[in-house]
């Protein structure tokens, strides 16, 4: 199983911040590796919600559909909590984000672990390396998205 962990700092309000990653059809705009992403479902994201994204991977593209679990806005001075999970005969995963209100914007720590299953399994010890760096490039570009949220 593959995991990170990363801490970013960004002068976005919490519920702006919160809002803008819940709503997972905007991993577009800051996951390279995302190529679509679309909403499955209607109505105000919350807990519930399915997303479909399209993951780039080499020379062809896996389809993974997520679904938010837990969703639970920042309010005032208390953090907030979205959770994303995937799930296919192939992969498990999970995105685990919390929003903590800052004096000068949002502290945000973004925990993922994804995992492979089945026949894949057996490529599961070398997930860890491409996904690190596929995870690394996806939070940078978080930053830029939710710090230029800040500047509108």
């Amino acid at each position: 199983m593959a995991r990170i962990t990363a801490h970013l700092d960004v002068p976005t309000d919490a519920r702006v911040a919160f809002d803008h990653v819940a709503d997972f059809t905007t991993t577009v705009e800051w996951d390279d590796s995302i190529i679509e992403s679309k909403r499955l479902d209607t109505g105000e994201v919350g807990l519930g919600s399915c997303f479909r994204v399209q993951l780039k991977l080499g020379l062809t593209t896996v389809p993974l559909e997520y679904v938010i679990t837990a969703y639970d806005p920042p309010d005032g001075s208390e953090p907030g909590r979205v959770v994303l999970e995937t799930k296919g005969p192939l992969h498990r995963g999970a995105d685990d984000v919390r929003f903590r209100a800052t004096d000068d914007g949002t502290h945000v720590t973004w925990k993922a672990r994804f995992a492979l299953r089945g026949p894949g399994l057996l490529l599961d010890p070398l997930l860890g390396i491409g996904f690190r760096r596929t995870a690394a490039a996806a939070v940078a570009g978080l930053e830029r998205s939710l710090t230029g949220l800040a500047e509108r």
